[in-house]
């Protein structure tokens, strides 16, 4: 078998002329590849003379093989000729599995739905199964706008809804892009009565967590509400529903409600339950007023963190340490460091993990401000505003920034110079 390779000129050339220019190219009579192939010499003749206009689709893989006809290639003039949906469909499934290119499986998935017949419900819910679970982000998102496209034209309001909710779960992991997709998810919510239970479920769940992301808490609080009334299984969902709703009251400083649903939450069965309830416990201590409790529950918390929380932890010590003047205890965090940035990596780890990273930089660099150690606080500032850009955190991310030109407007020193690089290399990576 040939090596792949394209050699289709800018002149479109038919199905049967393509498989001559790439014989005579290769050097091989109708007589060898009829050998090669088992295809006749007749059928492989009236092939490329036009004759024959669809071959058998495994006659067709043989020829092409044999020639080194790459997939992409000649696929989109096969599936012109071809009328039948459902081989187009199977075609449609092969090139996703092929790996080939977005162009070449959104031009079949067109063929596809525009000889589609019969019922548009079956049509679309056939196209839909596929899509879904088997192509990956970036194509994926291409087939949803066709999905959608054709939905919308064909009054299909369940397939509208669901291609909605798939494309606001994948646009919603760009942290660059929060509020955009947080406005895209509540959209959705005026087509939540065409949603299955549980897609309503996980959707109200997600925009939750992307509201509490955004420190929307009071939205966070109602979406996480209708999780936590409507999911009559309890799954994980609910769960995490009921301590995302203790979070936002957290945040809003209503302790008696944060507790409230905390020790709900303390009471199901999951394993990450006990982690989340013992750093919680410590946060809500000391942001209610009984600082040393909370500082010691926190420092117990710290003597045994789970990796996805540790940097949770870390930022509240931080900030009761410097409360309190503890500079001594302070210094013994920044150990931690490494292993706090290595947590983002969990697939878990949502904008706000993110944003703690960024303040803890900022604390650190007030920090280093303080002990007349400049030119590191300068990094450190560096460093906040870059981890609150990539969330697009913009207004915090500037204000890292500011730290900076505050505190090169009060030296004199041979640091400025240092400032500056520090502005001018943050200044360059967000315009």
């Amino acid at each position: 078998m040939k090596e792949k390779v394209s050699m289709l000129s800018s002149v479109t050339l038919s199905l049967g002329e393509l498989i001559h220019k790439y014989r005579t190219k290769s050097n091989v009579s109708l007589s060898e590849l009829a050998r090669i192939t088992e295809v006749s010499k007749g059928t492989l003749s009236k092939l490329e003379n036009g004759e024959v206009q669809k071959p058998e689709y495994y006659k067709l893989q043989a020829v092409t093989d044999a020639l080194g006809i790459a997939f992409e290639e000649y696929i989109g003039l096969y599936i012109q000729a071809e009328k039948s949906a459902s081989a187009v469909l199977r075609i449609f499934s092969e090139a996703i599995d092929r790996n080939c290119p977005t162009k070449t499986v959104v031009h079949i998935a067109e063929r596809y739905l525009t000889i589609a017949k019969g019922e548009s419900y079956d049509v679309i819910a056939k196209f839909f199964d596929i899509a879904i679970q088997k192509s990956e982000t970036t194509l994926k998102l291409e087939l949803l706008n066709l999905l959608i496209k054709y939905s919308r034209s064909h009054g299909i309001m369940p397939y509208i809804a669901k291609g909605l909710f798939q494309k606001y779960l994948i646009e919603r992991n760009d942290f660059s892009k929060l509020q955009e997709t947080y406005r895209s998810g509540r959209y959705l919510l005026d087509y939540v009565g065409f949603l299955s239970e549980k897609e309503s479920l996980e959707l109200h769940y997600r925009l939750a967590v992307h509201a509490l992301n955004l420190e929307q808490y009071r939205e966070s609080i109602e979406l996480s509400e209708y999780v936590i009334k409507n999911d009559i299984t309890h799954s994980e969902y609910r769960a995490h529903a009921i301590f995302c709703a203790c979070n936002s009251h957290y945040y809003l400083n209503e302790f008696g409600k944060s507790r409230a649903y905390l020790k709900e939450y303390s009471k199901l069965p999951f394993p990450f339950i006990r982690d989340n309830v013992s750093l919680m416990t410590g946060c809500i201590s000391a942001r209610s007023g009984n600082i040393d409790i909370g500082l010691t529950q926190l420092e117990e918390y710290l003597e045994n963190p789970s990796e996805y929380n540790i940097i949770h932890v870390v930022v509240a010590l931080t900030d009761l340490y410097i409360a309190k003047s503890d500079f001594d205890s302070l210094r013994k965090l920044f150990v931690y460091e490494e292993q706090m940035v290595n947590s983002l990596e969990d697939a878990r780890t949502v904008p706000f993990k993110r944003a703690q990273l960024a303040y803890f930089y900022k604390l650190k660099g007030d920090f280093l401000i303080e002990k007349e150690e400049s030119w590191k606080a300068y990094e450190y500032y560096r460093k906040s505003a870059l981890e609150y850009a990539q969330i697009s955190y913009y207004e915090k991310a500037f204000n890292s920034l500011l730290l900076i030109t505050n505190s090169t407007l009060q030296s004199n020193s041979d640091l400025d110079r240092k400032a500056v690089e520090e502005l001018n290399f943050v200044f360059n990576l967000l315009s």
